[in-house]
């Protein structure tokens, strides 16, 4: 009997699409439109997306940025893609008003998380909940450093070396990388679920000690008056200027990432995350690529960890609990494991959608629902995130080798209700 989802409306990324699309690109009009239609293509959904807070509310503004960054995401191979996206991305905010930057800020800032987190999750399968701990140690070393005495920890008020945002950032890549590198050693033989839970108590012992240990981290009360970014003898104090530190971070672990992937690491991990068994048959040590996984990963957690305690101007234990650990996955999941690319929408979905929806109304024809946005706009975001994962189980921009995962379960499923 043909499975319930058959019945579902088909993607256009689905089979019969595809040979359509295969079909029309062997003619001489398609080949053309295929060679030069992205570059077409290309300034015209940039400028649209830039241009939408100018003219439309929030939630279309919303709608547009998704839809416009998911193609621009699909058809950007060259350079010239890339730096149409970047640019794209960058005058995004210019005409949004202080909550909409915001939630940009938040969006870009899971995205860089949600890199750091596809090295561990997505190239190397290795599944882990416990990545607030490195995004909580790049926070406090960068409070532990620059707080002043007002707002430092008993501590942190003995000595003061005057460095500023810029000197901690690579401190917390290295201390953060440092860090992963010891939580590997001990969790190297687990895997799965075994792996998943040894890390999400890792995560959950490092918040209990940022509360606890009042003398070196300031316990529950935490830190705070943290100094802004300097930049050219001035503060980058505004969200958008915030937004643009972290975009050009997040673009330069995109770079990296991108580039481990494709070398010998890359390849290792990848052996790694389909069988470990016949990988370390075959001569990879899996033991120091592993380890490799979780400090690349954890340094990009550091890192975003001192964007936010200078943003913020404080941190608290709290600001760390497992429910980081659990967004960040979301936005790699929903954006498409292995794949760097659909890390950015995932972000817009599982971070921007429930700031979106707050003050969420119904007017059509007879049926009036007043802000129901307030009350229920977590109830409207879970339904997004099930539709998504039914319709697109994979991903919006999965990896090659994981719509191959998919496309091989699906057909073995057809088989079986043959």
């Amino acid at each position: 009997m043909p499975g319930w989802r058959q019945h579902l409306p088909r993607p256009l990324t689905s089979a019969p699409y595809r040979e359509a699309l295969a079909r029309f690109r062997e003619t001489p009009a398609g080949a053309n439109v295929f060679r030069f239609g992205p570059y077409a293509l290309m300034p015209v959904l940039g400028a649209a997306a830039a241009l939408a807070p100018t003219f439309f509310g929030t939630r279309m503004t919303f709608l547009i940025i998704l839809v416009a960054l998911y193609v621009l995401l699909r058809i950007s191979d060259s350079l010239i893609g890339v730096a149409i996206l970047a640019l794209t991305l960058a005058l995004l905010p210019t005409d949004m008003n202080s909550f909409e930057q915001n939630i940009m800020f938040n969006v870009a800032l899971f995205t860089l998380l949600g890199i750091g987190l596809n090295v561990v999750v997505g190239y190397a399968g290795l599944l882990d909940l416990g990545f607030v701990a490195f995004f909580a140690v790049g926070a406090y070393l960068y409070a532990l450093i620059t707080a002043p005495d007002a707002g430092a920890s008993e501590w942190a008020q003995t000595w003061d070396v005057g460095l500023t945002f810029w000197a901690v950032l690579p401190m917390a890549l290295v201390l953060a990388a440092l860090i992963g590198v010891l939580l590997g050693i001990p969790v190297l033989r687990l895997r799965g679920d075994y792996l998943a839970i040894v890390t999400l108590g890792f995560g959950e012992i490092i918040r209990i000690l940022l509360t606890t240990e009042d003398y070196y981290t300031g316990g529950p009360r935490g830190m705070f008056l943290l100094p802004k970014p300097p930049f050219f003898g001035r503060e980058l104090d505004t969200a958008y200027e915030l937004y643009l530190v972290v975009l050009v971070l997040a673009l330069i672990a995109v770079f990296a990432a991108e580039r481990i992937r494709n070398s010998r690491v890359g390849r290792a991990w990848e052996a790694i995350r389909e069988d470990e068994d016949v990988a370390s048959a075959m001569g990879i040590d899996t033991t120091v690529y592993k380890l490799l996984a979780f400090a690349m990963g954890a340094a990009i957690g550091g890192v975003g960890g001192v964007v936010i305690a200078a943003k913020q101007g404080s941190v608290f234990p709290p600001d760390f609990s497992l429910e980081i650990s659990i967004n960040v996955l979301a936005v790699v999941i929903i954006g498409g494991m292995g794949n760097v690319r659909g890390i950015l929408l995932g972000a817009l979905l599982v971070i921007g959608l429930p700031d979106v929806l707050r003050d969420f109304s119904i007017n059509f024809w007879a049926i009036h629902l007043d802000n129901i946005g307030q009350d229920y706009r977590l109830v409207i975001f879970g339904a997004a995130l099930v539709a998504v994962m039914v319709l697109r189980p994979e991903g919006f921009l999965p990896s090659k080798r994981r719509v191959a995962e998919f496309r091989e379960a699906d057909l073995l499923q057809e088989e079986m209700a043959t």
